[in-house]
């Protein structure tokens, strides 16, 4: 019997409940059912989505569901990958999910593709690994049927020991999904999180997405002009598909500041409230601009009325656009040029470590939610360094302090660009009807 087989073998089990969960399916879909004011959830418990879709309500409703269906490894699985993420859960609640269930062995490590959530803007590919390392992370390429590499995608992954790890593949230019992709797919491992090793094999898979299962996104045309901080912005309109909600904006041209983040929510008639970033990706640019005009949100394909919704936008972050750098001395600890709205005090240092060898260190703290500094920066002869990341404390009598490490610098003075220079926090609702 393959693997497929036993799936359905395993869903018509599943029509016979076990008595430990006898009624449990039933009262969690109720409970959901009274939280979305009466909304039909639309689910047929003798179909694979809909055992599927009972399951990952009952988990997010009743950790003993959970316990009880201990011993069923796949849809425990796949619930545990979907539980966190209201589009996926709702996606496997309406029949999206592709089982693909093939699987490559390399040395020790067996890559197995379990499925796939397919859209028009993006792909999640749910899978698992077997032996080598206990962490791992993935990324692929994509071909056509004709063996053509694709481009106008992103990949991204997070390192993970659960059973059933996922990568996601955003279509940001990528206009239209083939029917039969060549998916090479690159594994990461390691024994703890970080420090990842590539392994020196491609696994090749031949994927078969079924149409019906790759929904076409929806458009809604909203066309409103805001003014957020005396800047003028354009809500063009929103494109839904199962797996996520693209807001998509348009600057003017007199602006004469870049949006560089912006936080935003749905709210319906009854109250419900729209708002997880549920993806590896909250936004992105466009080559044109320093800004970013085009944002991500937990799916609305589902919701029934979308006309019945509010979009409010509740804060923006703005970059100016004639925005000079700042420059740090770490040997006086002093710096030159203006610091973003709300930072009250930068400090800079250079310090001596047995351990650790010369480095250096710049804080900047005061009432920001948002990190100051870009961690690309500069020094005196022109060269590109980057600080790989920085620490936040938020323990702070005066706010938040983020501290940023120049590993191995030499020089005196280092040159930052600033990630941003003002916040605009006065929310703006526009009705979708």
């Amino acid at each position: 019997m393959n693997r497929q087989q036993e799936y359905w073998e395993l869903i018509r089990e599943l029509d016979q409940a076990p008595s430990a969960l006898d009624g449990t399916a039933l009262r969690a879909k109720a409970r959901a059912k009274r939280r979305r004011m009466g909304k039909r959830w639309g689910i047929s418990l003798g179909s694979a989505a809909g055992v599927c879709a009972a399951f990952v309500l009952a988990v997010n409703a009743m950790p003993t569901f959970a316990l009880a269906c201990a011993n069923v490894p796949v849809l425990r699985e796949l619930a545990a990958a979907v539980a966190f993420s209201p589009s996926l859960s709702a996606a496997v609640e309406h029949d999206y999910v592709q089982y693909i269930g093939q699987s490559q062995t390399f040395e020790d490590t067996t890559l197995t593709l379990e499925y796939v959530i397919a859209d028009q803007q993006q792909m999640v590919v749910f899978y698992r690994t077997d032996g080598g390392w206990p962490y791992y992370s993935a990324s692929c390429k994509l071909k056509d049927e004709n063996g053509t590499l694709l481009f106008g995608y992103s990949v991204g992954s997070t390192t993970s020991s659960e059973d059933l790890k996922t990568f996601e593949i955003h279509f940001k230019e990528l206009e239209e999904i083939p029917q039969n992709l060549t998916m090479d797919v690159k594994l990461w491992g390691s024994a703890m999180e970080g420090n990842d090793q590539q392994l020196d094999h491609v696994f090749t898979f031949q994927i078969a997405l079924d149409p019906t299962k790759t929904a076409p996104a929806v458009e809604v045309p909203v066309d409103q002009w805001v003014e957020l901080g005396g800047q003028r912005l354009l809500v063009d309109r929103l494109e839904l598909t199962p797996t996520k909600t693209a807001l998509y904006l348009e600057d003017d041209p007199d602006n004469t500041a870049w949006l560089q983040s912006l936080d935003f929510h749905f709210i319906d008639k009854d109250g419900t409230v729209y708002e997880t970033i549920d993806s590896s990706i909250s936004g992105t640019g466009r080559a044109e601009s320093e800004g970013t005009y085009t944002y991500y949100l937990q799916s609305l394909y589902f919701v029934e009325n979308i006309q019945n919704l509010t979009l409010w936008l509740d804060e923006a972050v703005w970059l100016d656009k004639d925005v000079e750098p700042v420059t740090v001395d770490l040997t006086t600890g002093s710096y030159t040029g203006t610091l973003p709205e709300g930072v009250t005090n930068l400090s800079a240092e250079r310090v001596e470590s047995e351990r650790a060898g010369t480095y250096g260190v710049v804080r900047v703290s005061g009432k920001i939610e948002h990190p100051p500094l870009k961690m690309e920066y500069r020094d005196p002869e022109g060269g590109t360094h980057n600080t790989g990341g920085f620490s936040m404390r938020d323990d702070r009598a005066d706010g938040r302090e983020y501290e940023y490490l120049l590993q191995n610098y030499a020089w005196d003075t280092a040159e930052f660009d600033l990630d941003f220079t003002s916040v605009t926090a006065q929310p703006i609702s526009i009705p979708l009807h």
